[in-house]
C-alpha cells in the first residue's frame, strides 16, 4: 500500500453519507456515538466513552478509540480528532450526490462540519488495519458539543489520552491549510433589569432594558477591530408586550482575539458602555463573562505541524500554513499540553444552508491522513524534511 492511496473512495463516501443522515445537533449525538462505536467494533478495536455526557447533560460523552500499529513501534500513537455535533439546523438532513460535491437538499446544514472529519478518520483507520503495512498506532477521538464552545473536549477524560501530538480535522478552506494558530475568546451574557410601566399611560414611570442595551450597545466596536481581534453582538431578547415599557433584556456578545492584552481592554470596554447607560437608565445590570477557550500559536517546526505537511505533500497538497479567527478541539489540547494542529477539511459554506464539500477534498483529507500514519512511524529517524 502506498501512503497516498488511502482509502477507497466511493466507501468513504457511503460512510460520509451514513454519518450525514444522522441526527446528531449538539447534546444529542447518542445516534452518531453508536454509529462510530458499532463501525470500530466491527474493525475489533475497543471503543471507550468518558463521563463528558453526564457532566455536561448532553445524551453521551466522548468517544476514545486506541488502534494499534501495523509494525512494532516505540512510540506513542498520533492523536486524530473531529466532533460529533453540527450545529442548528441540523435534523433532518438530507444530503446528496450533486455530482463533484456533496450538498443538503433539506433545509439544513449538510454536516460535513464535522462528519467529513469523522468519516475520514473512520475510512483512513479502515484502510490502514484492511491493507497492513507500517504504520504508527492512532487513537480517535471524538469529541460531543464541540460547536457549543468545545464542551465535549474540555471535559475529555485524559486519563484514557496515550498520544503526546495530534491532529484535529475541523478547518475551513482548501485542502493543504494547517492552523497553526488560533484566538481566545470570551462570551458574555449580560442581563438588564429595568421597570415595567404602561407605555401609554404612564410610561415616565418605566426605566426601558431595551432603551438601556441599545444605548451600551450604540458606540461599541463591533466586527473585525484590527488583523488580531473581532467583537460580535449575537443575540438580543427582552420586553413581554408593546403596551409595556420593557422591564427585562439579555445582550449575549463575543470577543476573540489572538492577544490576551486586546482581548481584556475589549472587554472592558464593553462592561464600561453597559455600565455608563443603566446609570443614565436607572437599569440593573448582571454581568457575567466566560473563558470559552484560550488562543494557542504553535512554532511551525513542531512535531504535528511537520509531519501533516509531509502528509499533505505526499499527497500532492501544497501545505499552507495559517490562523484561524475559529477555535477547536485544538485550543483545548494544546492548553493541556498536547501539541496540536489543525487541518483544513474544505469545508465551503460551514454553518449554513449552503454548506458543501467537493469529494476530491474530502478524498484528500482521508489520504493524507493516512499517508500520515505511514510517515509519522519514522518519527526520529530524519526522514522528515
Amino acid at each position: 500500500m502506498s501512503p497516498a492511496d488511502g482509502p477507497d473512495a466511493g466507501r468513504l463516501f457511503q460512510i460520509f453519507l451514513d454519518l450525514a443522515k444522522i441526527d446528531s445537533e449538539s447534546g444529542h449525538e447518542r445516534a452518531v456515538c453508536e454509529y462510530i462505536r458499532g463501525f470500530c467494533s466491527n474493525l475489533g478495536l475497543a471503543v471507550h466513552e468518558d463521563e463528558a455526557g453526564a457532566a455536561t447533560g448532553g445524551e453521551c460523552g466522548n468517544l476514545v478509540v486506541r488502534v494499534p500499529a501495523g509494525a512494532f513501534s516505540p512510540h506513542a500513537p498520533v492523536i486524530l480528532c473531529a466532533h460529533m455535533d453540527v450545529v442548528s439546523p441540523g435534523t433532518g438532513v438530507i444530503p446528496f450526490d450533486a455530482g463533484d460535491r456533496f450538498i443538503s437538499i433539506s433545509e439544513t446544514v449538510l454536516g460535513a462540519d464535522c462528519k467529513a472529519g469523522v468519516a475520514a478518520i473512520l475510512a483512513a483507520t479502515e484502510s490502514l488495519i484492511g491493507t497492513g503495512g507500517p504504520y504508527r498506532a492512532i487513537e480517535l477521538v471524538f469529541t460531543v458539543q464541540e460547536e457549543l464552545g468545545l464542551i465535549g473536549s474540555k471535559n475529555l477524560d485524559m486519563s484514557l489520552i496515550d498520544g503526546v501530538w495530534a491532529v484535529v480535522l475541523d478547518g475551513s478552506g482548501p485542502v493543504g491549510g494547517i492552523v497553526i494558530q488560533a484566538p481566545s475568546q470570551d462570551r458574555m451574557k449580560i442581563a438588564v433589569k429595568g421597570r415595567a410601566a404602561h407605555a401609554g399611560v404612564e410610561p415616565e414611570n418605566g426605566r426601558s432594558a431595551i432603551m438601556c442595551a441599545a444605548r451600551a450597545i450604540a458606540p461599541l466596536r463591533l466586527g473585525r477591530l484590527d488583523e488580531t481581534t473581532t467583537s460580535n453582538v449575537g443575540l438580543i431578547s427582552g420586553g413581554d408586550a408593546v403596551n409595556v415599557v420593557p422591564e427585562d433584556a439579555v445582550v449575549e456578545c463575543e470577543l476573540r482575539s489572538f492577544s490576551e492584552e486586546r482581548l481584556d481592554t475589549e472587554r472592558d470596554l464593553v462592561i464600561k458602555s453597559f455600565e455608563r447607560a443603566a446609570e443614565d437608565t436607572g437599569c440593573e445590570l448582571d454581568i457575567q463573562v466566560e473563558r470559552s477557550f484560550r488562543q494557542f500559536k504553535l512554532d511551525p517546526s513542531s512535531t504535528p505541524v511537520i509531519f501533516l505537511a509531509a502528509a499533505l505533500k505526499e499527497c500532492g497538497f501544497e501545505p499552507k500554513l495559517n490562523a484561524s479567527g475559529g477555535g477547536s478541539d485544538a485550543n483545548i489540547f494544546n492548553r493541556q499540553g498536547v501539541p496540536t494542529s489543525v487541518m483544513n477539511i474544505g469545508l465551503v459554506n460551514a454553518h449554513s444552508k449552503e454548506e458543501y464539500i467537493l469529494k476530491e477534498d474530502l478524498h484528500g483529507i482521508a489520504r493524507s491522513i493516512t499517508a500520515l500514519a505511514f510517515i509519522a512511524a519514522n518519527e526520529g529517524k530524519g526522514t522528515v524534511a
